[in-house]
């Protein structure tokens, strides 16, 4: 099926339908999308300051440096 014939189609559905097919378009694409490495439905970790004490002061130490160079 082209898109010439799909967007004829599109266009009739009801508001609802419409915003439904967009999801299901994007959560395809956002499948797409994922590395090699990363399974669907898999947990993991993401490291913040508050999984990794001193980060947050690290970070801010090297902002103020920063801020003094410029």
């Amino acid at each position: 099926m082209s898109i010439a014939e799909i967007i004829p189609a599109v266009q009739a559905l009801s508001r609802g339908e419409k915003f439904h097919l967009a999801q299901m378009l994007l959560e395809d694409l956002a499948r797409e999308e994922l590395p090699p490495d990363f399974k669907q439905g898999q947990i993991y970790p993401i490291y913040t300051p508050e999984y990794a004490p001193g980060a947050a002061a690290q970070l801010a130490e090297l902002l103020r440096e920063e801020g003094t160079r410029s």
